[in-house]
C-alpha cells in the first residue's frame, strides 16, 4: 500500500471513530435550543414575583379584617363628632365666609378650597395585584379603575377608607406613577353638600393639605365626583 492510500486509509478511521464517539454520547457544546435563554429567566422572575405579592395579598386581606374590627369604637366616637359639627356647620361657613371678605376687601368669591365633610363610615380596604392589563379596586363605595397600559408590570394595589368624617381615600404603594391615568370615583352620600358649589376630587399632603385639584366631574344625581388621577397616595372630595 502506497503513502497516500495509508494516509487516507487512516484519516477515514480516525473520522469513523470520532462519529462513533459523538454517537456514543460523548458530551458536546449545548445547542442554543437547550441552552437557558434571557426571556426564560424573565419569566421566572415575573412568575417568582408574583408568588411574592399573592403572599402580601394574603396578608392584607387578614390585616384589613382586623382594622375593622379595631376601628368600631372610633366609628362611635367619629359619628358623635359629625352630629355635633353637622348641627352648626352653616354658622361656621358663615364665619369663614366673613373672614375671607375682611382678609379680601371688594373681591368677589369666598373662602379657599375646602374639604367635604360626611357621616363617617365603616372602614374598608381593598387589595388586588394589576398588571398591564389594568384592573378595578372598591373601598366601600368608592371605586379605581386602572386601565390597560396604566402599568407596565404587577403591583399589589391597596385602597383604604378610613373611618372620618371626611370623604378620603389612600393608596399603596406610595408615590406610584401611572403611564395612562387612572379614574378615580368618590361617593359622597350622606354628606354635607352645599348646593352652589361643584364638588372637586383634591390630592392631600400631610395635615390635610390640598396640593392638586385634578380636573372633576360632579354627578350630582349619583353622589359621586370622578376624576382621573396620575399619581398615588391620598384624594378626598372638595368644594
Amino acid at each position: 500500500m502506497g503513502r497516500i492510500q495509508w494516509i487516507r486509509v487512516l484519516t477515514l478511521a480516525i473520522g469513523l471513530s470520532l462519529t462513533a464517539c459523538a454517537d456514543g454520547g460523548i458530551p458536546t457544546e449545548p445547542s442554543q435550543a437547550t441552552r437557558p435563554s434571557f426571556s426564560s429567566a424573565q419569566s421566572d422572575s415575573a412568575h417568582a414575583r408574583h408568588d411574592a405579592l399573592k403572599r402580601e395579598l394574603e396578608s392584607r386581606e387578614h390585616e384589613f379584617q382586623a382594622i375593622r374590627e379595631a376601628s368600631k369604637d372610633s366609628l362611635k366616637v367619629a359619628r358623635a363628632e359629625w352630629k355635633a359639627w353637622k348641627e352648626d356647620w352653616n354658622e361656621q361657613y358663615k364665619t369663614q365666609k366673613e373672614l375671607w371678605k375682611r382678609l379680601h376687601p371688594g373681591a368677589k368669591g369666598g373662602p379657599d378650597v375646602q374639604l367635604l365633610r360626611c357621616e363617617p363610615k365603616p372602614y374598608e380596604g381593598d387589595a388586588v395585584i394589576v398588571g398591564p392589563a389594568g384592573g378595578t379596586l372598591h373601598a366601600g363605595p368608592h371605586e379605581l379603575l386602572i386601565p390597560k397600559g396604566a402599568l407596565d408590570h404587577e403591583e399589589l394595589i391597596v385602597m383604604e377608607a378610613p373611618t372620618s368624617s371626611l370623604v378620603d381615600v389612600r393608596f399603596q404603594p406610595e408615590g406610584l406613577q401611572f403611564q395612562r391615568p387612572a379614574q378615580l370615583t368618590l361617593s359622597y352620600k350622606d354628606c354635607v353638600v352645599p348646593s352652589v358649589f361643584d364638588l372637586l376630587v383634591a390630592y392631600l399632603g400631610q395635615g390635610n393639605q390640598i396640593l392638586e385639584l385634578p380636573p372633576s366631574r360632579d354627578d350630582r344625581p349619583d353622589d359621586k365626583v370622578e376624576a382621573d388621577i396620575g399619581h398615588f397616595s391620598r384624594y378626598a372630595v372638595a368644594w
